[in-house]
This record gives C-alpha cells, sequence and structure tokens, in this order.
C-alpha cells in the first residue's frame, strides 16, 4: 500500500501543515526551524517499530501557546490524519481472507491523536462479506435456512447461537465467528490491514561502521545476544558480501579462509563503489589478523577483523576510521538500509532528516542516485534538505516546501502565526524556502546543451559556475553582469566549437566562446577562431596576463587556492600557500601535482569542485582573499562578451 496523503494538526511547531501529497520519494525543502523535522516526527509517531515505541505526547508535543498542564489535550483534531490506497497485492490478500468485492474503495484514511490510537476509516460491504462466509461453507438448503436472512456478523452469531444443535457445518462458521470476528467485521478488516501498514522509521543520526572489530568479542557478545547497533552493523557489513563472521573465521585451510577474505572484500567493494564516484582508485579490503599486544583492549588478544581502503593510484592503505567524514558516513549508510532491509523486508517507509550534510556535491548525487534505485522500488522515502544537490531535478515536483508563515493584517500590522504549512506547490513561497529548488534547476541547465538565440559557448561546467557566479557578484555591487540575453552553453572541448558552429549556423544564432589556453593547442585555437566570427572567441591568457591559462588563472591563485582549501577542508600541514605556487603557470596542473604528492589520507582532487563550492556560496564567497582582482578580470571579460550585443 502507498501513503498518499498526510495532514498534521497540533504537534509542536505545526498548527495545521495543510493537507500535502505523499510521493515515492518525497523531499521536504525549507529554511532552518521551518518545521522540516516535526513533521518527520509527526509522520514517525503513526506507526513505529515495536521496538522503538513513539506516542504523542501533550508536555512534549502539544503547541505550547494552546497548551495548559490542567486541562486535557482535545481529542479533535487529530494530530495526524493519512491517507493510503491499497495496491493490488493488498487487495488480493484481503479478498482472499473477506472474498471479493467486501473492500468497496481502495483509498481508506488513518489518524491519530494524543490518546495514541489508531484510527481507520475504511469503506467495506459488510453484507457481502457475510454471503461470503456463507457460501464458503457449502451449506445444503436445510442448514443455510437459520441464517439466510443474515446482514451482519452479528445476524450470523445471534442466529446460530439461538438454535438448539448445529451440523458440523454450522458449527465451523460459529467457530470463525466468535473466533476470528469476535469484535465484529470493520474490526477483523482493521486488524488485518493495520498489519499490512508499513513502518515508519526514522533516522537523524546515522550510526558509523567500526573499522577495527575483536572477533571474540563479537562472537561472545552475539552468543549471549548483547550485539549493540554498532556490532549489528558490522554483522550487516559480512552479510552485504553473503557470509557470516563465523564462516570467515570458521575457514580449516589456508586457501579457504583467503579466498573467503578475498570474496568478503570484492562483493563488499562492487557493492559500495557502484554509488560512490567520488574516487574510482579504491577498493575494500577485509583482513582478519592476530591480534598485537600492544594495541588497545580489546583488540591485543586474539582475532580481529580490519576494515582498510587500498588506493590503488597512491598504492596506499588506510584504515576505514582514518577515511574522510563523508565516505565513512556513505558507506556507513548504504550497510545499514542493508540491514534494515534484511530486518523489515519491504514494508517500510523511511523518513531521512537531513541525510549526506557532510558529503560533497557529486557524493549527494551519488546519494540520491541510490535512494531512487535502492529504496524507492521498494519503500516510499520522505527527506528533509538543504542541499541543491539532494533534489532531484528531473522529478522535482515530488519537493514540497515547508514554512513557518506568519501573516500580517495589512491595516494594524498585527502579525498573526499560522504556523507550519506544507505546500505541493514548489514555486510559491518565499525566495529563501525555495532557494534550494531554484538552484537545482539553474545546475541542471549547466549539464545539458541548452541552445539559445545568442550563445556562449564554455568548455566545461567549471566555466559555467565561475561565469555565472561572477556575474551575480557584479549585479550585486551595482554593476552589468552578463547580459540576459546570453546563453551558456557547455561543448565540453575546444576542437567541439567548430562542429557546433556547423550543425547549428544555419540557425541565425549569434555565438561567442571562452576558451582556455595551453600548450599544444594552437590548431584547435586557429580552427575554433575561424569556425567563429571575428572577434567572438576569448581566451583566457588575455585576462589572466599570463602565456597560457584556464579560467581559474583569471580568478588569480590568492583566491583560487583558497576556494581549493576550503572546497576540501584541508588541514595545516597539508593545506596549499602562494608560495607552492608559480605564478606565472597554470594553477590548475600545479594544485593537481601538490595532491598527487599528499599522504594517502588526503581527498582526491577534481577541478570542479571548487567551483561548485564557490557558486553554494552565494555572498558569502566575496570574502575570500583575491576576490577583488578576480572581480576586476571577470568584470572586463564580462564587458567584452556583452560588447557583441
Amino acid at each position: 500500500m502507498k501513503l498518499k496523503k498526510v495532514q498534521i494538526q497540533d504537534f509542536r511547531c505545526i498548527e495545521d501543515s495543510g493537507e500535502f501529497i505523499i510521493e515515492d520519494v518525497t523531499c521536504l525543502v525549507g529554511k532552518n526551524e521551518s518545521g522540516k523535522t516535526a513533521i518527520l516526527k509527526a509522520l514517525h509517531k503513526l506507526k513505529p517499530a515495536a521496538d522503538a515505541p513513539e506516542k504523542f505526547e501533550p508536555a512534549k508535543d502539544y503547541p505550547k501557546r494552546k497548551w495548559r498542564p490542567d486541562i486535557p489535550v482535545p481529542n479533535e483534531p487529530n494530530a495526524i490524519e493519512t491517507q493510503w490506497i491499497l495496491e493490488d497485492k493488498d487487495l488480493a490478500k484481503l479478498e482472499e481472507k473477506f472474498g471479493k468485492g467486501v473492500i468497496t474503495n481502495k483509498i481508506f484514511k488513518i489518524s491519530k491523536g494524543y490518546e495514541n490510537d489508531r484510527y481507520y476509516d475504511i469503506a467495506f460491504d459488510e453484507h457481502k462479506l457475510v454471503r461470503n462466509l456463507i457460501d464458503r461453507e457449502k451449506f445444503d438448503a436445510e442448514e443455510k435456512k437459520a441464517i439466510s436472512d443474515a446482514k451482519t456478523i452479528t445476524d450470523i452469531h445471534d442466529s446460530l447461537e439461538s438454535l438448539a444443535k448445529r451440523t458440523e457445518k454450522q458449527e465451523h462458521l460459529f467457530e470463525i465467528i466468535t473466533g476470528q470476528y469476535e469484535d465484529g467485521a470493520e474490526d477483523a478488516i482493521i486488524n488485518m490491514i493495520d498489519k499490512m501498514v508499513p513502518i515508519f522509521l526514522y533516522f537523524d543520526q546515522y550510526l558509523r561502521l567500526p573499522g577495527t572489530v575483536s572477533v571474540e568479542a563479537l562472537l561472545k557478545k552475539k552468543n549471549e545476544n548483547k550485539l549493540d547497533d554498532q556490532d549489528r552493523i558490522f554483522v550487516a557489513l559480512l552479510g552485504l558480501a553473503g557470509t557470516t563472521i563465523e564462516t570467515v573465521h570458521g575457514a580449516k585451510t589456508f586457501e579457504e579462509f583467503n579466498s573467503a577474505l578475498r570474496a568478503v572484500s570484492n562483493q563488499i567493494s562492487d557493492q559500495i563503489f557502484k554509488y560512490w564516484t567520488q574516487n574510482r582508485h579504491l577498493d575494500v579490503q577485509m583482513r582478519l589478523d592476530n591480534a598485537r599486544p600492544q594495541d588497545p583492549a580489546p583488540f591485543n588478544s586474539g582475532y580481529v577483523f580490519r576494515t582498510r581502503i587500498d588506493n590503488k593510484r597512491h598504492r596506499a592503505d588506510t584504515g576505514f576510521d582514518e577515511r574522510s567524514s563523508g565516505f565513512v558516513w556513505f558507506f556507513s549508510f548504504l550497510v545499514w538500509f542493508y540491514r534494515l532491509r534484511e530486518s523489515y523486508k519491504g514494508n517500510l517507509v523511511i523518513l531521512l532528516d537531513e541525510p549526506g550534510l557532510t558529503l560533497h556535491a557529486r557524493a549527494q548525487a551519488d546519494l540520491l542516485r541510490y535512494i531512487n534505485e535502492q529504496l524507492k522500488p521498494n519503500y516510499q522515502v520522505v527527506y528533509t534538505t538543504h542541499s541543491p544537490f539532494m533534489i532531484d531535478s528531473d522529478n522535482i515536483l515530488s519537493s514540497r516546501t515547508v514554512e513557518d508563515v506568519v501573516e500580517k493584517d495589512k491595516l494594524t500590522g498585527e502579525e498573526k502565526l499560522l504556523g507550519t504549512k506544507v505546500s505541493d506547490d514548489v514555486f510559491s513561497t518565499d525566495p529563501d524556502t525555495i532557494s534550494p529548488l531554484q538552484r537545482a534547476l539553474d545546475y541542471e541547465l549547466t549539464q545539458t546543451l541548452f541552445i539559445g538565440r545568442r550563445t556562449i559557448l564554455v568548455e566545461g561546467p567549471s566555466d559555467f559556475l565561475y561565469l555565472k557566479w561572477f556575474s551575480r557578484q557584479l549585479e550585486s555591487v551595482g554593476k552589468n553582469g552578463l547580459d540576459y540575453r546570453w546563453t551558456i552553453s557547455i561543448v565540453r572541448g575546444i576542437d567541439r566549437i567548430p562542429g557546433f558552429i556547423s550543425l547549428f549556423q544555419g540557425n541565425q544564432i549569434k555565438v561567442a566562446a571562452v576558451v582556455d589556453v595551453q600548450s599544444g593547442h594552437k590548431q584547435k585555437i586557429e580552427n575554433a577562431r575561424k569556425a567563429l566570427k571575428d572577434k567572438h572567441l576569448f581566451t583566457m591568457d588575455i585576462y589572466a596576463e599570463i602565456k597560457e591559462a584556464d579560467i581559474e588563472d583569471m580568478l588569480g591563485a590568492e583566491l583560487y587556492l583558497a576556494l581549493v582549501n576550503n572546497t576540501y577542508r584541508l588541514s595545516e600541514d597539508i593545506k596549499l600557500a602562494i608560495a607552492d605556487i608559480n605564478t606565472s603557470s597554470r594553477v590548475v596542473p600545479q594544485v593537481e601535482e601538490k595532491f598527487a604528492k599528499m599522504p594517502a589520507y588526503a581527498p582526491e582532487f577534481d577541478h570542479l569542485q571548487p567551483a561548485e563550492f564557490l557558486f553554494q556560496q552565494g555572498n558569502e564567497g566575496a570574502k575570500f582573499p583575491g576576490f577583488d582582482l578576480a572581480l576586476k578580470r571577470m568584470e572586463k571579460l564580462i564587458s567584452d562578451i556583452n560588447s557583441l550585443l
């Protein structure tokens, strides 16, 4: 069954959320303190897992502006009201139990208030249920006569109970009525549907997979049924590879033992790195070693399982616990959800509060891909976010805006607090709320060749992001940004410009191009220049004032190094400084060389990431050192481009 609609009332900051639609994957977007978490918390309380009961508590959950300790919380309205739809497989189960035609509407409602009972509103035909029960017994005419006029379960019960003697078939039906329908037809139907309703699982703090595990300690805790959550997630890691700690530990020969470890490592690598695209040069290595006496307990005796990450590019390995917080989070997240699938199968609604906060933009896109490919086919997912990279631009209408609304009287100016409101219309609220949605759409447009009547060609997405961001900065200080009539298109290489011009020259479009200048590109630049009209090719060497230049060199080494250091949060011992760079040469190759020589625990460098980081900073990016020089150079380039109009 699928959850279709939700309305939350009188819960924390929510007085009335309004009714909103739930999709297979629903993204809640809103500012801090807008009420996104409250929505997830209310959903969680509808039907939490049995081992983590959650109740509506007046002192904690009822709006403080209304709550009085000495006055009972009213039963109406319900704290949460939901609408569901039965899928065909659900209906088939119900019809197998109660017969065809009993459930007259696939749509039903569940509500729950501060008395913490679930209430169901289900349309059903009790007369049809009664006829089905009678027909299943295959009574002869005489047996059927006593209950032929029955229209309700009570009618059958009373009629059969009044008989002086019941036949075998009549007795069988009477046992069904007094057993399975003791509380009536409606309760019997509700009880079955209640078991079919998914459990709501809420996550805000995500468990971290331990990189080092004492085998003896784990087996002891497992035998005593005392595993904690970290133990379980490690057991789930081995389960992801289709094995157990007993199987690996109990191997009788070296070849069997080595093959088991190798299989575990390969299986986990395949599972994890299918969705972690930040670094394709990593492998998971599972090791089972003798403990070392100088290690801390319990890792100083017996055998120790170690999860290590092998970097094939650097030919070095590091302990799992030493990897970046983003990688550890992503790895642990995928393993944890494998465990959930094994525990709860498919009967879940998953609630994620701000998932992937420590992840880079591309890793957030990987997480979103995992949600769509692995979770969405089996579960409904509702998650909150502030990040444009956690919004599915292919399905942006599945986003819901969340606002804490204050209504101001136009005559008196008096403010009235309306509380948290949720809207299905993603474009109808204030700019701060929809900012992530706007940025998601903006970024998506950069990934597609988007042709306008006046088009600027750039080689890659970083060029697009820098041009866009500096144009906005110029406009914010009252100067001219890039003229609105220009459309920026990404061609992914200077050698593609002539082909682009050839393809679209019949469309009467004006085309300019902004390109890098590198050794060995002279002929490519000349080919591009010939394909374009006179003075429509802009090369970075002119504006960066060095012989060879990328758009990053226009920013200047001071600003670019600041972006790199902040993007990757480099520690003081490996942070890049101006003294490390030759400012008369291209800065990106030098940074790549510096990263290649960094310790194995350092992140992988990608020249797009500083551009994405700056784009996310908004006006805060203007505070980085070297900004004024970069803005001056970008102003000159943008002015020259606009002059073509």
